[in-house]
């Protein structure tokens, strides 16, 4: 990083990223998965609204680009809903590791549409990662019924979150990113409503702590760290800033540990190790 400054605000992104894990598994505690996610994301568009101000020709007037942005967060509101979903039946700790494989996915996709360089360093990050992926799945087989569904939802959310992040590199130069949050969770509420009333129906729990649970998700994950990281995505240099991403499973695990009494085995362990150096080398340069 440039300045402590810098290196402070990635850490607070971090923090705040890693234990969302643990916060959003204590909010479906209290309600269903889809109402959840649905409060989560009606509310966060007013949250973020108030930075559009800063970035009023954030977007071009063209028919074309709204479609390609509509298209961008039906796509994310599908990942968050397979996110949701797969969090129910799963462990904290273990979701956030193979959500966060999302990396993998994203330096394939990049490869193939972006073209961006291919070493072999990110080729051997990327076997290393989905080795771990299939040692958490092997665990998982034979166990409790949901278990293996729920990893297959959440490796499902981490490739359409992949698309999201190469979709939007695309697109970058057209539409400024507080307009991209602004919809995805304007036009991701839209989405998951339907869903949400059929599965359980929309439902505003009063509970504290489901409160204090939609008061994390929407100010501190959403505004403030997704404020911060966009800032040191301009500021510093983004494979740097990104390859932070593989310690936010760490904080999630120890988190989910600390807080809610999660264990992991060996076996899981030892796929968490592989995820997490895959992530790693394939952020890494060189």
């Amino acid at each position: 990083m440039k300045n402590l400054k810098n290196s402070m605000m990635l850490l607070i992104v971090v923090l705040i990223w890693g234990a969302n894990w643990v916060n959003m598994k204590i909010g479906l505690y209290y309600a269903t998965p889809l109402n959840y996610l649905f409060q989560r994301l009606f509310f966060s568009s007013f949250m973020i609204a108030p930075f559009l101000f800063f970035a009023k020709n954030g977007i071009k007037r063209d028919p074309r680009i709204f479609v390609n942005v509509v298209i961008l967060c039906v796509i994310y509101a599908v990942s968050v809903i397979f996110l949701m979903v797969g969090l129910e039946h799963e462990s904290a700790g273990i979701s956030s590791v193979v959500t966060f494989t999302q990396p993998l996915f994203v330096f394939a996709l990049s490869a193939i549409f972006l073209k961006n360089e291919i070493t072999k360093v990110r080729i051997v990050g990327v076997l290393v990662g989905f080795g771990g992926i299939i040692t958490i799945y092997l665990e998982k087989i034979g166990g409790v019924e949901y278990a293996t569904m729920s990893i297959s939802f959440l490796l499902a959310s981490a490739f359409l979150w992949a698309v999201t992040i190469v979709y939007y590199k695309i697109i970058s130069e057209e539409v400024h990113p507080y307009w991209i949050g602004f919809f995805q969770a304007a036009i991701g509420s839209i989405v998951v409503y339907p869903f949400a009333l059929v599965t359980g129906g929309v439902v505003f729990i009063s509970d504290l702590p489901y409160l204090l649970s939609l008061a994390y998700v929407t100010v501190l994950s959403t505004v403030v760290a997704f404020s911060l990281w966009f800032y040191l995505l301009r500021s510093e240099d983004a494979a740097k800033v990104s390859s932070s991403s593989f310690m936010i499973p760490v904080v999630a695990l120890v988190s989910s540990n600390l807080l809610l009494g999660e264990t992991i085995n060996l076996p899981q362990m030892a796929g968490v190790f592989m995820v997490l150096a895959g992530v790693y080398l394939v952020n890494r340069k060189g």
